[in-house]
């Protein structure tokens, strides 16, 4: 499912999310980690290599990860 609105951010907190970039981010454009705040329009996604905040002017697509 992909997050578009506020709500649907402020209710996946805690979730793992699927981040895709409009531009690279040191030479990536996708970004798997826990979704950890969203505030003013700005999404902090927890990732292996630590904090990112992402403005969503930056952000392409946000989608809850499946696990199976």
């Amino acid at each position: 499912r992909t997050l578009k609105k506020e709500r649907h951010f402020l209710n996946s907190l805690g979730e793992e999310v699927e981040v895709k970039t409009y531009k690279p981010i040191d030479g990536q454009k996708e970004f798997v980690g826990i979704l950890k705040d969203y505030k003013d329009g700005k999404a902090v996604i927890e990732t292996e290599n630590g904090d990112m905040e992402f403005t969503k002017e930056q952000l392409a697509a946000v989608r809850l990860t499946i696990d199976f």
